[in-house]
Formats: structure tokens, sequence, C-alpha cells
């Protein structure tokens, strides 16, 4: 497939081969990119944001609303294409398109709240002397380029969360999707050329992830930066970015415990647990990765997981009755077989294991671990699993859970299961994580509230709204009436 550069669709020779996880087949190529063409879609966006920002916030609104019309029309061509190229179950697919759909809505509507500015009569004001004389506006101005990079596991979602909010305040955008999953954003980008954007606003960069991320953190056309994806390389390129002058919005990893208290709705948390892990065989940053249940209830409990696991279906992500689906490399496949055997090693319990497991293509079974007591030098523990491997490990009090929870250098999310508010507000209040949930699943998100996380889980906040202020500057005009 090619990608979009201005107003042109560009292939090279040097080309990089996309599979299919669920078969491993050959099912499409994008462009290898070299640096002059990684500069070039550079230009291009800083040559277009005069033409961009020409067009009134009304009609960049508009734009935002038929995309997302189209994208709603087109939701089983994009999300047949986004199961091919990563493998999520269909049923999910088609959700996540309509999510998509619905980021660029937001972002259209909320266009008017972040410009509407403010007003100032500065004869409020001692100092300086003259201030009767005075009056200010408080605005917002776009920042400029703005350069995106997304990983697999959300094609839809995480290229509407970078690039509405960015068009909408009047920011082009070249965007770099992993060369995992380029095929649904390629798709995107073209929607939005065809409703209106002038070519130039959106640029899709294939290529070298470490060329591609040294061009973005140096070139000083490029204003902000905003990426998605693992905590090393979010903060290597936000440390590079910053140092350059640069903004830098990074969410990245996660490593999501939930507590589960012994007087817990045990088949809520349970259902809560399958989906929060499971879902898209568990490869999502907010993942329900850790299980911390109360010793008083933990057979129980384990009992029941296993029990609803084994009646969860593994297979086909085309097949409209799957409900887990491959990983999306072989490598990742590899590298869930290195964390069963070091917590094996480290004396873990296999409690459960699916079966029938498909030959072909990249799957892993869902397995559920039995931790003999906390070590947090077990990889599970310690580590971000990308895959459908759940670590249970008993506790003996609310401190104890807390503590454990709490020993991840990541803070993305968690959830307490109690039927005791007060007791389930106190442990949210102590734990180190950007969002909390009560009796529900880690893998929640508003796409219009703020999402990231502690330590080493983000650098800010994104959600359509807080990443549009993020992508403009504040400016004061002051005016002399005398």
């Amino acid at each position: 497939m090619k990608v979009i550069i201005g107003s042109e669709r560009v292939e090279t020779e040097d080309r990089i081969t996309l599979r299919e996880p669920a078969t491993g087949k050959e099912i499409d190529y994008i462009p290898l990119l070299d640096r002059d063409k990684v500069k070039e879609a550079i230009d291009i966006a800083f040559q277009t944001l005069d033409k961009l920002q020409a067009i009134p916030p009304y009609m960049r609104s508009k734009f935002l609303h038929k995309a997302s019309e189209l994208i709603r029309q087109r939701q089983e061509e994009l999300a047949t294409l986004m199961v091919r190229e990563i493998g999520r179950p269909i049923k999910s697919s088609r959700v996540e398109i309509l999510r998509a759909a619905q980021i660029f809505d937001l972002a259209a509507e909320e266009i008017k709240n972040v410009f509407s500015g403010r007003f100032v009569p500065l004869d409020v004001y001692e100092f300086p002397p003259g201030n009767e004389n005075r009056i200010a506006f408080v605005k917002r101005d776009p920042v400029g380029v703005v350069a995106s990079i997304t990983p697999f596991n959300f094609p839809a979602a995480s290229f509407a969360h970078k690039v509405a909010p960015a068009l909408a305040v009047g920011n082009t955008v070249v965007h770099k999707p992993t060369i995992l999953a380029p095929l649904t954003q390629i798709r995107l980008a073209e929607i939005l050329l065809e409703v209106g954007f002038p070519p130039g606003s959106i640029n899709i960069v294939t290529g070298n992830s470490e060329m591609i991320g040294e061009e973005f953190t140096t070139n000083p056309k490029v204003s902000l930066i905003t990426f998605t994806g693992s905590s090393s390389v979010g903060l290597n390129l936000a440390s590079r970015a910053i140092a350059n002058g640069k903004r830098a919005i990074m969410e990245l990893g996660g490593s999501d415990a939930m507590i589960v208290l012994e007087d817990a709705d045990i088949q809520r948390a349970v259902n809560a647990a399958i989906t929060g892990r499971f879902d898209y065989a568990g490869q999502f940053c907010n993942a329900t990765k850790r299980i911390i249940v109360r010793k008083e209830i933990a057979t129980e409990f384990s009992k029941a997981l296993s029990e609803k696991l084994s009646k969860i279906k593994m297979g086909n992500p085309l097949d409209e009755g799957t409900d887990i689906g491959p990983l999306i490399t072989k490598d990742a496949v590899e590298n869930m077989k290195s964390f069963l055997d070091d917590a094996i090693r480290s004396g873990a319990e296999v409690v459960y294991q699916g079966k029938d497991i498909p030959t072909t293509g990249y799957f892993f079974p869902p397995t559920i671990l039995k931790l003999r007591g906390f070590n947090e030098k077990v990889r599970v523990m310690k580590e971000e699993i990308f895959g459908p491997l759940l670590p249970m490990v008993e506790v003996s009090s609310d401190d104890e859970a807390v503590s454990i929870a709490n020993t991840s250098e990541y803070g993305l999310d968690a959830s307490v299961f109690t039927k005791d508010f007060s007791r389930a507000y106190k442990i949210a209040s102590k734990i180190k994580s950007g969002t909390v949930m009560i009796n529900d699943v880690t893998r929640l998100r508003w796409d219009n509230l703020p999402f990231g996380g502690f330590r080493k889980s983000g650098i800010g906040r994104e959600g359509v709204r807080d990443t549009m202020l993020e992508m403009t500057e504040i400016k004061v005009v002051e005016y002399n009436l005398s």
C-alpha cells in the first residue's frame, strides 16, 4: 500500500512486508522511506500550516464530522482490514471503528470550547501603572507541525486520538504508524483528505523507526511529538524532544493491578478479569496484568476464573464467534513463553491453560498462574505483559494489596473490587495510577477524559479536549486604549 505525502501517493522499491497474524501469510507491503522523504513530509506539513489555518474552525469542525460519517459508513471495510493486519477479533474491531468515528466527532465539538478565549479588563490590577487604559485577551494558537507515532493495538482509535485534535486546532500532522499496523491508518488518512482537509494536512511516513524518531526530535519544523507505545522508547523520545524545545505527549506502558477483596462480588470480578486480561489476547497498555486477591476467597475466585476462561473461544479473528485472536508476531509468542518459563522456575503454578490452540498463526494459549507469595523479581509481576498470561497472588490485608499494586514502575490504571465504597475509596487514594476503577474493568477509557499515568506510564494526559489544549499555545494580546 502506498503512503501519503502531501498530494502524492508514494511507494518505493524498498518495501516492508506485512503479514496476517492469524495465518502468518503476506497480506500487503508498505514503503521503506529514506530520511529525505521523511524530511519532505515535514516540509510539506510546515508549508501547509497557513492553508489549513485559513480554514475557519467551524469548517474544520464540519470536515471532522464528515470524516466520522464516512468512517461509520465504511465500518465493515475498515474493521475487516484491521482484523487482517492485527488479528483483533471482528466483533471488537467493529467497536473500535465506531469509537474512532466518535473521537472525530468529539474533536469537532470541542473546537468552540478550546478557542473560546477570555477578555480581561486590566484595570482590575494595580500593577503595572496605567492599567485603567489597557485591556487584554487570552487566546490559543496552534503549535504548528505535530509528529505522531502509534503502536499496533489500536490502529483506528490511536490515530484518531492524535490526528483529530491536531487538525481541529489547526496543526498539520506527520504521522508514523508502526510497521505492524499501518493499513487502517492509511485508509483513515485518505478519508480526511476526501472530506476537504488540504493535501499536506496529514502525511504518513513508514520505515525505520529509529531514523524517523530521530528526524522528528531534531527537525526544527516539528513543534510537538505525541507518542503511544513502550516506556523505554517514549521516554527516550521525550527527553530528546524537550532538549530541542519541543512539546511531548507520551502515553506509555502499564502493569495494571486488579485487587479483589474478600467481600467482592466474585462473578463480577471474574468477568472483569476475563475482559481485562484476555480481550485482544491481552495486547493493551491498560489490560489487567496482575490479580491481587484476598486469601479468604482466593480458591473460589481462581476456580470461577478458570471455569469462565475455559468457555472463551480462541481462533480465527474473522470468525464471529472468536473471543481471543492471535498475538501480533511470532516474536510476541516467544516472549510469552519466556514469561511463563520464568514464572514456573520461580515456583508459580499453572492454574489453567487453554487447549485446542490453532497451529497456524501467532497464537499463545490463555493461561492463569498462581504465584507462591509475592516476588518482585518474577518477570510477570515486574514487566509489562503483552499477551494472554494472567498471574495471581494472594494477600492477607488491604495494605499488603496496595503495597504490591504499587511495586510496579508503571501507574496507568488499576481496579478494586469490594462492596464497601469507603474501603474502596481509601485503597484507590493510595494506589499510584492515573485511573482507578471501583468494581469495574481496567480496560475502560473515556475519550474526552484525561488518560495517562504515574511514573513510567506517561507524560501529560491524552483525551480529546486535553490533547487539543496541549496542542495549542496560550497567547495574551494587550491593547492600550489611550
